[in-house]
């Protein structure tokens, strides 16, 4: 069964919806328009194999294409749509890209993709806002841009009975799309994942709940589509245990603190800056939030503090909901390890979900005891299958394949996982290892630290540490704030941890799915 058989097995057919901006469509509505965008691509000559690039975000355009591409056994290339131009027609090279589905302001003179030999279609993110503000919908349309050789995607969504073909069928191990990652080693990786992987992820979690599947319930797609935590978290798990989904194109907390009231949310999955941003909203508050039911939260570090005062929030309006952190990876269809009801430990990424194996290994991947400090090693069956044009993606023990993930960390004597750091990110001083993270921890203990950000520098031969600090207020004395921060550091840690230099930033430079860019402060020479 592909991703697209499933999802048509297992939705709400019946009443489930996808909310975008002011419009809802039935999921009976979306599969037609999945089943209609197909025909169109078989039409313009795809096939199983051929490669659909989708430089979109998360909007009902992004997931009809994912869908369709399933259906077919086409591969869909999810590509960030804030990538530069350069780099995508790079990308479309490297994954031999047939087609390109592209929002027409980002992309505005297709000469600019001259040679890459593609079949273009445009869309507008006016398209499907139903009616939403008038002076907004007015920018949108304004925004539209008249592109020459190009295909219109509304027009490929409506039913045509003239095409006739025979499909070849598509199998569960086929694979159903390519996703960019850093990869375990640091380095830029494409992630290829089959129909397999993300079925058997969705499966996992809904063995691992144990819930009957109530129709109707609202999901928050926060995470985008191109991100494997989104897709196969956020977007196929739940759309398969039949939640209705409401979609974030792009993060703004002013508007999503309103969508949880106006949904009345039951899950949300997440990365610790959403949540941090979303409670400075007044708009968040309110008696909607004892609707919440599970909230998941994953892909960077979030703090025993910032979680107690976001589940105090919840509890407040007499919800029962908290937040569960987790952990994942793209090498896993973005889940595999998280904390629920029953499984649940401060300080931890949660235990390991169904049909999912963690171990920690020392450098000759030797079983280390439980509390003994090594790398994180996973074998499931949502494995990815492949890096693209890369041999080197698993490591083969005792007959299975294993991902090394790169990450540092521990497991108890209950199998609940702490996550010490990035081996990306690691180091030794003086052949001691180091682990920035653990020295950010220590720091965000401090009331006035909102956000920190430690590095290496170089400063005499010698390698060293630079912490960069954003702060709750701002009139509050820098020269006290450094001495605090080094008197803690100086208590907690040995000294190869503790910062040599401290800057203070107003706000941190962050990837394009929301991390904080500690590439980009490790550039910074003063």
């Amino acid at each position: 069964m592909n991703c697209y058989e499933k999802m048509i097995k297992e939705s709400n057919k019946n009443t489930g919806t996808i909310s975008y901006y002011d419009t809802t469509i039935s999921i009976s509505k979306f599969i037609n328009y999945v089943d209609n965008f197909a025909s169109s691509l078989i039409k313009l000559g795809f096939k199983k194999g051929d490669v659909l690039t989708i430089y979109l975000p998360t909007n009902p355009q992004s997931l009809i294409a994912f869908y369709a591409c399933s259906k077919l056994g086409v591969i869909a290339n999810l590509v960030h749509p804030l990538v530069p131009i350069e780099s995508l027609k790079n990308n479309l090279k490297e994954n031999n890209s047939k087609g390109l589905l592209f929002v027409d302001f980002l992309v505005k003179d297709t000469s600019l993709l001259k040679n890459t030999n593609q079949i273009l279609i445009k869309t507008s993110l006016s398209d499907f806002m139903g009616t939403l503000k008038p002076f907004i919908k007015a920018f949108l349309l304004c925004k539209k841009i008249k592109i020459k050789n190009c295909l219109n995607f509304n027009s490929l969504l409506k039913k045509d009975n003239n095409i006739n073909y025979s499909q070849e069928e598509v199998l569960d191990v086929d694979p159903v799309c390519r996703m960019h990652s850093s990869g375990t080693t640091g380095s830029p990786k494409i992630v290829e994942l089959s129909n397999l992987s993300l079925n058997n992820l969705s499966d996992n979690l809904k063995k691992m709940y144990s819930k009957q599947i109530v129709p109707g319930k609202n999901a928050l797609v926060l995470l985008p589509i191109f991100h494997a935590y989104g897709l196969g978290v956020a977007i196929h798990t739940c759309l398969c245990n039949q939640y209705n989904l409401v979609l974030v194109p792009k993060f703004n907390f002013k508007h999503v603190a309103k969508l949880f009231k106006k949904h009345k949310i039951n899950f949300v999955a997440g990365i610790p800056v959403m949540f941090k941003k979303i409670i400075t909203r007044k708009a968040f508050f309110g008696n909607h939030l004892k609707y919440l039911e599970d909230i998941w939260c994953g892909g960077d570090l979030i703090t025993d503090t910032e979680v107690k005062e976001f589940d105090e929030i919840i509890k407040k309006y007499n919800g029962t909901a908290r937040i569960m952190r987790g952990y994942g990876l793209t090498e896993v269809s973005g889940v595999c390890c998280v904390n629920r009801d029953g499984y649940y430990r401060n300080g931890s990424c949660g235990k390991s979900i169904p049909n999912t194996v963690i171990e920690i290994w020392d450098e000759n991947n030797n079983k280390l005891k439980p509390n003994q400090i090594g790398e994180i090693v996973i074998t499931n069956n949502s494995l990815m299958e492949q890096y693209l044009n890369d041999d080197k993606g698993f490591s083969i023990k005792d007959g299975n394949k294993w991902i090394k993930t790169g990450d540092i960390g521990k497991l108890d004597e209950d199998g609940f996982l702490y996550l010490i750091g990035r081996m990306k990110r690691s180091f030794k001083i003086n052949a001691i290892n180091v682990y920035p993270e653990e020295v950010e921890k220590i720091i965000l203990h401090l009331d006035f630290v909102d956000e920190v950000c430690v590095v290496p520098y170089q400063q005499n031969n010698k390698t060293l540490l630079r912490a960069f600090i954003t702060l709750k207020q701002k009139n509050i004395d820098i020269h006290k704030v450094k001495e605090e921060i080094i008197n803690l550091c100086n208590q907690c840690l040995i000294k190869y941890s503790i910062p040599s230099d401290i800057k203070i930033l107003d706000l941190m430079p962050r990837t394009n799915i929301g991390k904080i860019d500690f590439k980009l402060l490790s550039e910074i020479k003063q």
